[in-house]
């Protein structure tokens, strides 16, 4: 009896004994008693009895409750080379994080970076580690949709087979599990979901679907799954223009609905560079296809302002910036949620530190749901020593400092009133005002917010910098004037400076930003994501670096660095000044470009915040 009991029950151990004996004698698995769905030794069939070992129990808890775990030590995909287990780059692991941590997201990425893939072993994931939940994945075709749960499928069929759910139905647009799980692949139609109670919706080239389908889509489906506190809606796709996908996901951008927004960018997938880039427009046969298949280019006739080096750059060092409570805001009625700091960045001790230099740039709206009004928040520091060190091109000892980004105001329905109140409280209170330099755009909102500052008991003009507001003009005066021509020098300089390190944004929304920055089919420069306020505040640093006030705070602080800092500078300068003696007095170093060594690694970002 006892030996009955034991044959009623599967283990691994019988299971690859079973396959061995059959493929070493050619036995059919027809033949014999087998825990195969269909006789088909990659599927295990539904509502078996299985015995698991303890450290069978221990890997099922482990990837249960983490899907990266799962997916580095047990998924194989299809790749070139035939079916391996998969090495996950660095941003597949965020992004299947972002995927576990928020119930909805919104995706934006370019062609062959592993999108799908992805999310199919999050979608396998969820449907083994869950139980009585409908799975739906639509895409704009139904070839697409059925690739998709091939993907789905070849992932399941490489796992363990104890770790494989048990299966009932196996089509090719349909599964379900012995759990009470299911998946349907679809076309997207104004009725593809109509009939069911779907607990997780993934739509794949959610932008090239049709848009009459999608809209009367989302308003008969959309909030149904939303509703529900366990659902889970994952958009991904390719931009198309500024339809569905572009507003869902500026929206997300924006905070304005429950989206996470994920995006990755050509150059963070491995082996594609400058040259990579050069190739594929040659091959494609212009730069406007490259943004379309490979550029995350919703116009894709624009021209962006900054390189792919440089924004991934920018994108090693981003941070999700959080809201710290600051007692300066106490007594003011304001409401000042908005405003977020990097987390490494302790404002609340910032007041009494005699040697922290600040730089606000300001760009205003007019508070009416649109435009942002931002105050961006920088830091002066030493550039990381690796960069010092590798700096070929420099003259003085501000060359060797950046704008560190250490927090950020965004809002578009504040007033003049509370924009000043905040502006007030975060430089006289929250910052010393003395240690505090201001670069504000001189538009008709720019000069009332100076109007009220200074009209103020707190607010100082020399608080604020001075620029020459036309090109003609011998006088300086507050703040920054924008005429067309001024607008694009300070764009170019701003690459310029964004290239060379002197600039360090941090924060998600800004690095968007800036990643959809630069010259439109007008010939002016905007972003792609219609709001390029905080691009604004980066291009306001320019005038900055134009004038002596970057150059005189780094003159005020320069004693007090680090003795590391300051002895790599003076080497790098005496072996500038021995150049220039060498050369007879010709070697001119002003070429402020950085050196053309690759780093890479440039996650140094946190050490500037000791």
């Amino acid at each position: 009896m006892a030996e009955e009991l034991v044959s009623n029950y599967w283990s691994t151990k019988r299971v690859l004994k079973l396959i061995s004996e059959c493929e070493e004698n050619g036995i059919d698995y027809k033949s014999v008693d087998n825990p195969f769905h269909e006789n088909n030794p990659q599927l295990k069939i539904g509502n078996i009895l299985w015995e698991y070992t303890q450290e069978e129990l221990i890997e099922m808890e482990k990837c249960a409750a983490d899907v990266v775990y799962f997916a580095n030590k047990y998924c194989e995909v299809m790749t070139d080379e035939g079916i391996q287990k998969i090495a996950l780059r660095d941003y597949q692991i965020q992004i299947l994080r972002e995927y576990q941590e928020n119930r909805l997201n919104i995706f934006l990425a370019p062609r062959q970076c592993g999108k799908t893939i992805t999310s199919s072993i999050f979608l396998l994931w969820y449907l083994i580690f869950n139980h009585d939940k409908t799975a739906m994945l639509m895409a704009n075709i139904g070839d697409t949709a059925a690739e998709l749960m091939d993907k789905i499928k070849t992932i399941m069929k490489g796992l363990p087979f104890f770790l494989k759910p048990g299966v009932l139905v196996y089509n090719v647009m349909t599964m379900k599990f012995d759990n009470g799980c299911r998946i349907m692949a679809k076309t997207t139609t104004k009725t593809s979901a109509i009939g069911f109670a779907v607990h997780f919706l993934y739509m794949d080239e959610f932008a090239h679907i049709n848009e009459n389908f999608i809209e009367a889509f989302f308003k008969s489906t959309y909030p149904t799954i939303s509703s529900s506190k366990v659902s889970r809606i994952i958009i991904t796709s390719t931009p198309n223009g500024e339809n569905k996908f572009y507003k869902l996901y500026k929206a997300a951008l924006d905070g304005e609905n429950a989206f996470n927004p994920v995006r990755v960018d050509w150059w963070q997938v491995p082996g594609r560079d400058e040259a990579w880039k050069k190739t594929e427009i040659a091959n494609l046969g212009s730069e406007e296809s490259f943004n379309q298949e490979y550029g995350n280019q919703f116009l894709s006739s624009d021209k962006l302002l900054l390189d792919s080096k440089t924004l991934k750059r920018f994108k090693q060092n981003q941070k999700a910036f959080k809201h710290i409570e600051l007692s300066p805001f106490d007594r003011s009625p304001v409401d000042y949620q908005k405003l977020v700091w990097h987390p490494s960045f302790d404002p609340t001790e910032a007041y009494t530190d005699p040697n922290l230099k600040i730089v606000i740039s300001i760009d205003t709206s007019g508070g009416v749901g649109k435009d942002f009004s931002v105050f961006n928040i920088f830091k002066l520091v030493p550039m990381p020593l690796d960069v010092i060190k590798s700096k070929k091109f420099y003259e003085t000892e501000s060359d060797f400092f950046s704008l560190l980004q250490i927090g950020l105001y965004r809002s578009n329905i504040a007033q003049p009133e509370e924009l000043k109140e905040i502006l007030e409280i975060i430089s006289t209170q929250v910052f010393d005002p003395e240690q505090c330099k201001i670069v504000l755009e001189m538009d008709f909102r720019g000069e009332l917010l100076y109007e009220k500052c200074i009209n103020g008991e707190k607010m100082f003009p020399e608080m604020f910098i001075y620029t020459k507001h036309t090109e003609a003009s011998k006088t300086f005066k507050p703040g920054i004037k924008y005429s067309h021509k001024m607008k694009e020098k300070y764009c170019e300089d701003m690459k310029i400076a964004a290239k060379n390190y002197k600039i360090i944004p941090t924060e998600l929304i800004s690095i968007t930003e800036l990643s959809n920055f630069g010259m439109n089919s007008r010939g002016t420069y905007s972003s792609q994501l219609k709001n390029d306020d905080i691009a604004m505040t980066v291009v306001n640093l320019s005038a900055l670096f134009e004038y002596t006030d970057f150059s005189d705070m780094v003159t005020e602080i320069y004693d007090t660095l680090p003795e590391k800092y300051r002895n790599e500078i003076e080497i790098k300068l005496n072996e500038n000044n021995e150049r220039f003696v060498q050369e007879g007095g010709t070697g001119a170093t002003g070429n402020r470009s950085n050196s053309n060594r690759d780093l890479e690694n440039f996650l140094l970002i946190n050490s500037l915040f000791d």
